[in-house]
């Protein structure tokens, strides 16, 4: 990947792609939408639903959560008619160029790739097949995460081609929100110009206050108790009697709305829990409630994709959150919020010198696995110098499943080497399915290989920095 963003190239292999789809359109009978089951690949998926709604063209769609290959899974989708009347387009899916293109160059549909983790290979364009058409901003410098999300990408190929898909731009927040885990006014490149558009366009509305993700639609007691980003070491997953008194203490209702704190209130509060996350939120004009919120709504997404694949896809379109939704989410947050602390607190750990393992034995659910890894990175709960691999046995497929984090401060201490290379390393050299960013990713071993991984681990790390 190139070192410096290559603003041109991107925007002109953008560009291109996007002139075949719509020169081809005129000749589809359907498309397949194929997208990740997560808040940006949701956020995806309506996006392009909508875009192809507008150009009058039939579609289908399929939730890929990446855990069997591409062949199993595109071998149950794909019809016996081969034929180039259809189209895929694939979503924020992850760039398995070495699996997709054998399977691609067999049939006779078009494949459109928009993608934006890292190419996992280095595959010249030239050796593409003529029915594929890849776009990926990685390749031209930029980062998966910091600077375009799943759905920033979407949307701009969708609007491209109907300028009008800028009103379902509040899908593109969800989805920025649910991949970037940081306050608006953080916000890089693609993610930020697209986010910065869509608020003039007065799309959404921004507000500016104390940032609590996680528990910003709910009161001060439960914002402190829930909040996942900032984690709140002390308060957060603690009992409703100890936040309370603290807030009786410094003269602030506890049940009182969060994002109704006055200045001084938010000062006290800052100063007993040495906090200091003051910055810009997003809330959608056409939600109410947990919904309204950007952050809170992609991360109920993220929980119901592991829930309720069928209630996730639904639920983006409602005004208001249904009560088996609501239920799921105050669960969710608040076994997270205490996932963190035990994290913190009780779980032990295998540590080396460039890792630390840490095995949930039972105490944490397997669907909590990759937040808590992530959430425990994003605030540094552990030293932020090392990579955390998080997980343990996966009694179904009876393999271990390994959820994979990094800091950024790791990024800047190894070259710019992340997870996403670390992970090919140990496909390499031990097998096991699994891809990608450079701060997040996940695998699957089989148990005598993660037991040689923990053996070794940090020989495969410093071999993935040095090549």
């Amino acid at each position: 990947m190139d070192e410096t963003p290559d603003y041109r190239k991107f925007l002109e292999d953008l560009n291109n792609g996007v002139s075949k789809f719509s020169d081809l359109s005129k000749s589809f009978s359907k498309v397949v939408s194929i997208s990740h089951n997560d808040a940006d690949g949701i956020s995806c998926l309506h996006l392009m639903q909508n875009l192809l709604y507008k150009m009058n063209i039939n579609y289908d769609y399929f939730i890929y959560n990446r855990s069997v290959s591409w062949n199993n899974y595109l071998n149950g989708i794909f019809s016996k008619r081969n034929t180039n009347k259809t189209a895929f387009i694939f979503t924020d899916v992850g760039s398995n160029l070495l699996e997709l293109i054998p399977i691609i160059k067999k049939r006779e549909e078009q494949f459109f790739i928009l993608d934006h983790h890292e190419v996992e290979c280095n595959i010249n364009k030239e050796e593409y097949p003529e029915n594929l058409t890849f776009i990926n901003p990685t390749m031209y410098g930029f980062d998966g995460l910091d600077h375009i999300a799943g759905a920033t990408l979407a949307y701009m190929f969708a609007k491209k081609i109907k300028p009008k898909i800028v009103n379902q731009g509040w899908l593109t927040i969800i989805g920025i929100a649910g991949d970037s885990l940081k306050p608006m006014n953080e916000l890089n490149s693609f993610n930020k110009d697209v986010y910065q558009e869509l608020l003039e366009e007065n799309i959404f509305e921004e507000r500016e206050g104390l940032i609590l993700f996680g528990g910003m639609h709910d009161s001060v007691k439960n914002g402190l108790k829930y909040s996942i980003l900032p984690f709140i070491k002390g308060f957060g997953g603690e009992s409703d009697i100890k936040i309370k008194s603290m807030l009786d203490n410094l003269q602030i209702n506890p049940n009182k709305e969060f994002i109704k704190l006055n200045e001084s209130e938010i000062q006290k509060i800052q100063e007993k829990v040495d906090i200091n996350s003051i910055g810009r939120y997003a809330l959608l004009h056409q939600k109410q409630g947990i919904l309204q919120f950007a952050f809170e709504h992609a991360l109920l997404l993220n929980i119901l994709c592991f829930k309720n694949i069928s209630a996730a896809v639904s639920i983006i379109q409602l005004k208001n959150i249904t009560r088996y939704a609501k239920e799921i989410y105050l669960e969710y947050v608040s076994d997270l919020a205490q996932n963190l602390r035990i994290l913190s607190n009780e779980l032990p750990r295998h540590e080396t010198k460039k890792a630390i393992f840490i095995d949930v034995k039972g105490k944490i659910p397997p669907s909590n696995w990759s937040d808590t890894a992530s959430f425990s990175t994003v605030n540094e709960l552990l030293n932020p110098s090392k990579i955390l691999f998080l997980g343990g046995l996966e009694r179904k497929s009876q393999t271990i499943k390994l959820s994979i984090r990094c800091t950024r401060r790791y990024l800047e201490e190894n070259n710019g080497i992340g997870v996403n290379k670390i992970i090919s390393r140990i496909k390499k050299d031990l097998g096991g399915t699994g891809g990608g960013h450079k701060l997040a990713g996940g695998i699957r071993l089989s148990k005598a290989s993660y037991k040689r991984l923990r053996e070794n681990i940090d020989d495969f790390v410093i071999n993935s920095i040095q090549k």
